[in-house]
């Protein structure tokens, strides 16, 4: 017999977190080309260079605590800020700009390579998410963990989104940068891998046929990282609180560790690559405020059963994880009072979106 409270168990995995952000002029009130500027004076390893200059990413360290993540993912916040400051220019965590743009591409000869090969793919991708990187113990139980999670990701992106605007209009969508990333060829649901040679044989494949130039390059929902011993997931928009970066991270922990611990022989969940695409579409689509797709079912379900579906399929590892309330919280007030893409609905008027965009500032 055990005499006192039971500490909740910590997973050995550790999760990292990546978030891009829109660098905006604040007497211009639009997206300003400081990017690599402003990553040399912040001279700090986790505060990175983008694809676009008008971007920065910052990317903390991993952490095996939520706490630790949060206060890791604010001080990059405080001090990345302080730097744009310097230079009258304000952080924006957006999905996309909402108002008209062209953005400004770094100059790098492998993004000049990209850009002269994608055309316009590449040139319109001012688009900002969260990656969310879980640590696993090698790369084939990454591939299992991949196979297994990949019916879940779309409610993420339901609850994250956060750019329904592209180009000065409404898009329609909750996730406009959703539907610009799915345009590249190595973007979306990923297929059944079954093990890692067919995943390594399918990279060496696409590299040889021209739809990537290395590893680095394959975008699909969740992949191996090409840098690190984890699992990356990379369908969430980026957000303006930190809470639910925090929360995705854990959310996407839970899932690699139920995926981890599953029974091998019962191989993955029986859904193929087209219905995970339309199960995304409607993620983007929607937001939290339609129509799901419930991956208990592969039906249609209001937004809150497909969402605590999710929940009560983690919950396991969120409880081990001492996770469960802190994600119930976040996940709780995003389904009452709406995603972020609701909020720049109400706020942000995307022909003049500069002084409303304040309210998306990384404070």
């Amino acid at each position: 017999m055990v005499d006192g409270p039971v500490e909740p168990a910590v997973s050995r995995r550790t999760v990292g977190v990546e978030e891009e952000f829109i660098l905006v002029g604040a007497s211009s009130h639009e997206p300003s080309a400081i990017g690599s500027r402003l990553v040399d004076v912040a001279d700090e390893p986790g505060i990175k260079g983008e694809f676009k200059e008008e971007q920065v990413e910052v990317a903390s360290s991993p952490a095996a605590s939520l706490d630790d993540l949060a206060a890791d993912l604010g001080q990059l916040r405080r001090r990345l800020v302080q730097v744009a400051a310097d230079h009258d220019t304000a952080v924006v965590a957006t999905g996309t700009w909402p108002g008209a743009h062209d953005p400004t591409p770094v100059r790098s000869v492998r993004f000049d390579r990209i850009n002269d090969e994608f055309g316009n793919l590449a040139r319109q991708q001012l688009t900002c998410g969260t990656h969310v990187h879980v640590s696993v113990d090698s790369p084939s139980e990454g591939v299992h963990v991949l196979d297994r999670i990949r019916p879940w990701l779309s409610v993420l992106t339901a609850l994250t989104a956060n750019s329904p605007f592209w180009q000065g209009r409404d898009s329609g969508c909750a996730s406009w940068r959703s539907v610009v990333l799915s345009q590249l060829p190595t973007a979306g649901p990923a297929p059944v891998w079954g093990d890692l040679e067919t995943y390594r044989r399918t990279v060496r494949e696409v590299v040889r046929t021209g739809g990537a130039f290395d590893e680095g390059m394959l975008y699909y929902d969740a992949r191996l990282s090409a840098r690190f011993p984890t699992v990356e997931v990379r369908v969430t928009d980026v957000c303006p609180d930190v809470e639910v970066a925090v929360a995705v991270a854990a959310l996407c922990r839970a899932l690699v560790d139920t995926a981890a611990t599953s029974d091998p022989r019962m191989g993955p969940p029986e859904v193929s690559t087209l219905a995970l695409r339309a199960a995304a579409w409607r993620a983007a689509r929607h937001g939290v405020g339609g129509m799901l797709v419930d991956p208990t079912t592969n039906d249609l379900s209001p937004a809150a059963p497909a969402v605590e579906s999710l929940l009560a399929h983690t919950e396991g590892a969120l409880e081990d994880n001492g996770d469960s309330a802190r994600v119930r919280e976040v996940v709780g007030r995003i389904l009452t009072d709406g995603t972020f893409a609701d909020r720049q609905r109400r706020l942000v008027d995307p022909t003049g979106p500069g002084r409303a965009m304040g309210a998306f500032r990384v404070l």
